[in-house]
């Protein structure tokens, strides 16, 4: 230290120099263990701390589905995901008191976009009332059966629309799912909207159908 070289060593006793030699060595050693501490402490300063954990509380998405027909309220309704038909028809305020609902399935989950179309109780007679005797071939028209024994494609069941030609289970519930999402079919050409169903195939159905 240049402090040190200028001093007169002369002038100083004994015991003033060994206290000044002690302090030149202890001097360097309290400088470096300062040094360490405070890098040690800048390292530890630096480490991030973790991100809280984040909550395992989920929020529940929502849907729109648009409800209409025999509801008391035909609206777009929003309801949580995972809920049914019957949920559906709750939020439109019921079912009014023409409402046809042997063919909806209120148990069916719902999809967000979902057209759901809740149908009206036709008029007596329209479907074609139900013969109380059996005919000369032993068959009893069902009340899906007009009274030419044609199937009447908006009130059939998938039961009774398999007994066509050309239609199988599959097919028979797509009539009755487009049935349920668009309403009666207006004339029977209009079969052909469902899929699966062209021109070849309605040749089939066409003398046996009636709406």
């Amino acid at each position: 230290m240049n402090w040190f070289k200028h001093l007169n060593m002369k002038k100083l006793s004994k015991d003033q120099i060994r206290k000044l030699v002690l302090a030149a060595a202890v001097i360097p050693v309290m400088l470096a263990a300062f040094a360490i501490k405070g890098g040690a402490g800048s390292e530890k300063d630096s480490i991030p701390l973790e991100p809280e954990a984040a909550s395992e509380e989920t929020v529940s998405g929502t849907i729109f589905v648009d409800i209409g027909g025999a509801v008391q309220s035909p609206m777009l309704a929003e309801l949580p995901q995972g809920s049914r038909v019957e949920d559906a028809i709750t939020a439109a305020g019921g079912l009014t008191e023409e409402a046809d609902i042997s063919s909806v399935n209120r148990a069916e989950f719902l999809e967000d976009g979902q057209k759901i179309y809740i149908p009206e109780k036709l008029p007596e007679g329209e479907a074609g009332a139900a013969q109380d005797t059996v005919g000369a071939a032993g068959y009893v028209p069902s009340a899906a059966a007009g009274t030419d024994g044609k199937i009447n494609i908006n009130t059939a069941d998938s039961t009774q629309l398999q007994e066509l030609n050309g239609v199988g289970p599959a097919t028979a519930q797509k009539i009755i799912d487009y049935r349920t999402s668009n309403g009666r079919f207006q004339s029977i050409e209009d079969i052909k909207n469902v899929s699966g169903i062209g021109d070849k195939t309605f040749d089939k159905l066409k003398d046996n159908i009636t709406i």
